[in-house]
C-alpha cells in the first residue's frame, strides 16, 4: 500500500519523504479565479465575469531524485470582487495573485485567472483557464443588459470556470450563466455547475469533489441583474480549484447594491509515495 500525503491548506506546506520511499506519484490542482461584481449605474450595468478553473497535473518521479523535503503550495482560490454601492460605478474584479499549485520545482499546476473589473454598462471579462497537463477552462462573460455568457469546462480532470452574472437595464430581467460542469472523477460522476440566478438572486452552488480527492471542481453559478433591488452575488467555485460566478448588475440608487463575485476555490496537492516495504 502506498503512503499518501493530502495536502489541501492554501499556501506552503512541507512534505517529508519517507525513507523506504521507493517512487512518487503527485497530482495537483491549481486554485480557482474569483469572480467580478457587476456595475451599479443609472440606465445599463454590465454583469460581472466568471472566474477561471485551475490546471490538474500529474508526474511520477523516482524517490530518490527528490529532496528529503519538498514544499507542496497549495494554490490559493482568488477573492471575488466586492458588491458595488456607490451610484455610477464600474464593477470590481477579482483579487489574489497566489493561485499556481506547485511541488518543488517538480510539478506546477497553473491556477485560474481572476475575473476582469472596470466595466459599466458592458459586461466584465471572464478569467482564463489555468494552464498545465490539463487545462482549466474559463470563466464567462457578464451580460451587457442580458445573460452573461457561459464558462467553459475543465479539460479532462480540470477544474471549470464560474458562470457571468447578468447585465441589466431599466425594465429587463435575467438569468445569469449557470458555471460549467467538471469531468468525470475518479468515480465516474459529473461535477455540475452551479445554477445560474434569477433577478435578484445569486447563483447557485458548485459541485465539488469529494473530500481529499484531487480532481478539478465546477465553476460557481453567476448571479442575477437586478432592475429593481440588489444584484445577485455570484456562487463560489467547487473543491478543488473551481472559478467562482460573476455577480449581477443593479441600477442606482439607496439599497441597490451590484452584485459580489463569488471567490474562487483552494487548490490541492495528493501525493501518493510507494515504499520498499
Amino acid at each position: 500500500m502506498p503512503a499518501v500525503d493530502i495536502f489541501t491548506s492554501a499556501g506552503a506546506n512541507t512534505w517529508t519523504k519517507s525513507d523506504s520511499a521507493v517512487s512518487c506519484s503527485v497530482i495537483g490542482v491549481g486554485g480557482g479565479g474569483g469572480g467580478s461584481s457587476g456595475a451599479k449605474q443609472a440606465a445599463t450595468a454590465g454583469g460581472g465575469g466568471g472566474g477561471g478553473g485551475g490546471a490538474w497535473g500529474w508526474q511520477d518521479f523516482p524517490a530518490s531524485i527528490l529532496g528529503a523535503t519538498e514544499t507542496a503550495t497549495v494554490g490559493t482560490g482568488g477573492t471575488g470582487g466586492a458588491a458595488v454601492s456607490t451610484d455610477s460605478t464600474a464593477g470590481a474584479g477579482g483579487s489574489g495573485a497566489a493561485m499556481n499549485t506547485t511541488f518543488g520545482a517538480w510539478l506546477r499546476c497553473g491556477g485560474g485567472a481572476n475575473a476582469a473589473g472596470g466595466q459599466t454598462s458592458g459586461g466584465n471579462a471572464g478569467g482564463s483557464g489555468g494552464t498545465g497537463y490539463e487545462a482549466g477552462g474559463a470563466g464567462g462573460t457578464g451580460g451587457t443588459t442580458s445573460t452573461g455568457t457561459a464558462p467553459v469546462a475543465g479539460t479532462g480532470r480540470a477544474a471549470s470556470g464560474g458562470g457571468g452574472g447578468t447585465g441589466v437595464s431599466a425594465g429587463s430581467t435575467g438569468t445569469a450563466a449557470t458555471g460549467a460542469s467538471a469531468g468525470a472523477n475518479t468515480r465516474g460522476s459529473t461535477l455540475t455547475g452551479g445554477s445560474g440566478g434569477g433577478a435578484n438572486t445569486g447563483g447557485g452552488e458548485a459541485g465539488g469533489a469529494s473530500s481529499g480527492e484531487p480532481h478539478g471542481g465546477a465553476g460557481g453559478g453567476g448571479g442575477g441583474g437586478a432592475p429593481t433591488g440588489a444584484g445577485g452575488a455570484g456562487s463560489a467555485g467547487g473543491n478543488y480549484g473551481g472559478g467562482g460566478g460573476g455577480g449581477g448588475g443593479s441600477l442606482n440608487g439607496a439599497s441597490r447594491n451590484s452584485g459580489a463575485g463569488g471567490n474562487g476555490a483552494n487548490g490541492i496537492i495528493v501525493v501518493f509515495a510507494e515504499t520498499s516495504s
